[in-house]
């Protein structure tokens, strides 16, 4: 019986120490990122007594406070806003080529000082300074829309350079995914611990998750599988690469082993792919559309009057595009070009500034540039302030899905020192067993 006692004490000594040595790593790692809280389950031994007296308590494993579905909600709320902000902060750059609204210069307020120049000339159409007004006024509007079109050409670069990087580090976290996966699977079958190499492939899923939207689920022998809308990237230790295909507008980010392409529907490569696809050329395309109006209005009234000399009149505008639109050199160097007259007629031509005066009031034009411009202003302002609330909403949602997992896998140092303290507790009963019960057989000793 004495030898009972003292294999049920210190069973309860071993079991108490197991469960303090968890608390105190996890309490060790509360800073961590990616560690999980790990508990030492404890159970009773059964000793086959007909007595019913217990065999004591042994520690059936160590495991970690896991909760897959707290973790795949976590992941994906995650990969959504992050798909969101990088979205957000391109379209913010891009915003930019479309100018501040309270700004005096750009192209809004340039384009009405263009108008304005015309209605000047149409006053006086004899006036060298009113033609060269014109000029200049035109020449300042086509560096206006040059300059939206290089920043918006700037950005996509950007962008696409951003994309790149960021397959690029995918690519090294899969491959360290599937080496992980080894790891784990090797050192599982020895009945080695594996959990630090759990909390660290975690920390790399999670990055996954925040990039390309990936998603795991449990494989063999500990290992896990890693896909992408529903293409397999990593299975056991095979990682596959993935790869940009195609540019501007049809880019693609494709799995090298299959060529099949990757319809990520979230993480920072989903928001810059929709970015340099779809917002950044419909932004283009806008300014392109402002360049192409205004050199059309302008050229087409143009084409219907007349010089002061009653002949022809020339186009002010040249090119397509906002990149590709410049002022007439011909009418640069001699401004007299300028088709101010609504006559041909001499000496009527010389004074006349009706076709000047036609020109002004383009301003108002439906399918003029002005109000290509402002629907541009109005399209992009709208988009940057729907993904900026859907940032704000999204970013609530993932940081609470954070908090409800971490309440569950992270380590709660108030609860932990209560367990502590309870072990303790439990250590120094099964010590005091082991004390009483070497004293009662000290003492049934010395009676023999």
């Amino acid at each position: 019986m004495g030898n009972l006692g003292l294999a049920i004490a210190a069973s309860g000594i071993d079991a108490a120490q197991t469960a303090m040595d968890t608390i105190a790593q996890n309490l060790s790692n509360t800073n961590t990122p990616g560690y999980i809280a790990e508990t030492a389950n404890i159970s009773a031994i059964a000793s086959g007594d007909p007595l019913g007296i217990g065999g004591g308590a042994t520690v059936g494993s160590v495991t970690q406070n896991s909760d897959s579905l707290l973790a795949a909600n976590a992941a994906q709320t995650s990969a959504n806003a992050a798909q969101s902000t990088t979205l957000q902060q391109v379209l913010q750059q891009a915003q930019l080529a479309f100018g501040n609204p309270s700004s005096t210069t750009g192209v809004g307020p340039d384009l009405s000082t263009f108008w304005q120049s015309w209605d000047q000339l149409a006053a006086n159409p004899s006036s060298a300074a009113g033609r060269q007004g014109v000029v200049d006024s035109a020449q300042v509007v086509v560096s206006d829309l040059q300059q939206a079109s290089s920043q918006i050409n700037t950005v996509t670069a950007n962008a696409s350079s951003q994309l790149a990087g960021t397959i690029t580090q995918a690519n090294t976290l899969l491959s360290q995914v599937a080496a992980l996966n080894s790891q784990i699977t090797a050192q599982g079958a020895t009945g080695s611990s594996v959990s630090a190499l759990v909390d660290q492939r975690n920390q790399i899923l999670t990055q996954l998750s925040s990039q390309i939207g990936a998603t795991s689920r449990a494989g063999s022998s500990g290992a896990i599988d890693v896909s992408v809308g529903g293409i397999t990237l990593v299975q056991g230790n095979w990682s596959d690469t993935l790869a940009l295909q195609g540019s501007g507008s049809s880019t693609q980010v494709v799995a090298e082993s299959t060529h099949s392409a990757l319809n990520a529907a979230s993480g920072s490569a989903a928001g810059l792919l929709a970015a340099v696809n779809f917002y950044l050329p419909s932004y283009q395309s806008q300014v392109d559309t402002v360049a192409n109006n205004l050199a059309s209005v302008v050229n087409t009234q143009l084409a219907a009057g007349f010089t002061s000399s009653g002949t022809a009149g020339s186009p002010l505008f040249n090119g397509s595009g906002a990149a590709g639109l410049t002022v007439n050199p011909a009418v640069a160097a001699n401004p007299a070009l300028i088709a101010t007259s609504g006559t041909s007629s001499l000496p009527a031509a010389t004074n006349d500034g009706s076709n000047a005066q036609a020109l002004a009031s383009l301003y108002s034009s439906s399918n003029g540039p002005d109000a290509a411009w402002q629907a541009a202003v109005v399209n992009v302002g709208s988009q940057v302030s729907e993904i900026n609330s859907q940032v704000q909403s999204q970013t609530a949602t993932a940081n609470t899905a954070q908090q409800n997992l971490q309440a569950v896998t992270g380590v709660n140092q108030n609860a932990a020192l209560v367990d502590l303290m309870n072990f303790q507790s439990t250590y120094q009963a099964a010590a005091k067993v082991v004390t009483t019960v070497d004293t009662a057989l000290q003492s049934l000793l010395a009676a023999v």
